[in-house]
């Protein structure tokens, strides 16, 4: 799905048909747990750590995965990423 459309369906209201209804409240509930976000889309080029996990993530198995470091590909996108102007 594209990170834009997952930004509209975060950010609007939706109706309680929708086919995407109890992942969307799913994702909201854990979003209004006391987190402190922003919910904005950017480009992949402006953020080719998060393309690249988001790539890596395509090979997993469903579910929820947390990594106790990042993977070794990542890392120098990392550095990267942490030195572009927002």
């Amino acid at each position: 799905m594209d990170a834009l459309l997952v930004v509209h369906f975060l950010t609007r209201p939706f109706g309680d048909n929708h086919s995407l209804g109890t992942s969307i409240s799913d994702c909201l509930e854990l979003i209004n747990e006391r987190w402190v976000l922003e919910m904005r889309h950017e480009l992949r080029e402006g953020n080719k750590c998060m393309d690249r996990l988001a790539n890596l993530a395509q090979d997993l198995a469903l579910g929820v995965v947390l990594p106790h470091t990042p993977p070794i590909s990542i890392l120098s996108l990392l550095q990267v990423d942490a030195c572009v102007k927002r």
